[in-house]
């Protein structure tokens, strides 16, 4: 099930655009939206607005697109799932290992090796992205929903 989002182009680039969203498809849609804080602190650090990088697709390519457009972007709900699964339970699952080595000692050196992991497995996730070992997690463009036509100021030579 792909997720998708709507919001308002605020920059072209040759292969995608960057869109403005508000957060709220997914929170809406939650079971767990009543007891969760994640919508609220969003809300408070960042004005449930979003900046994402969308990339050209087979239905719109960003060159049909123009600032302030609104417009659809989506994510595969595989690739969400696979990236949350990277994300977290990558370096949990390092950190646990590494804390694990260390079971035979203090509880100060199993909590240093547990962090230790920690920062293995979120370093290794940032060498891999930079390598493009992840493969693309961008969202893709969807639809243009509404554009928006641009003001054009036309100026009389003779005065």
């Amino acid at each position: 099930m792909d997720i998708i989002e709507s919001g308002r182009v605020v920059a072209i680039e040759e292969s995608g655009v960057w869109v403005e969203t508000i957060r709220s498809s997914a929170c809406g849609s939650c079971a767990a939206r009543s007891g969760c804080g994640h919508r609220t602190l969003a809300g408070m650090l960042t004005g449930d607005k979003g900046l994402v990088r969308a990339r050209n697709s087979d239905k719109l390519q960003a060159a049909l697109c123009s600032i302030n457009d609104r417009v659809e972007i989506s994510i595969r709900g595989s690739t969400l799932t696979k990236s949350a699964l990277m994300l977290y339970g990558g370096p949990l699952a390092l950190g646990l290992a590494f804390a694990m080595s260390q079971a035979n000692n203090s509880d100060l050196f199993v909590a240093g090796a547990f962090f230790a992991g920690l920062a293995v497995g979120f370093i290794s996730l940032r060498w891999m992205d930079s390598r493009g070992l992840l493969g693309s997690t961008e969202p893709v463009l969807e639809r243009l929903v509404e554009t928006t036509l641009q003001p054009v100021m036309v100026v009389d030579p003779t005065q």
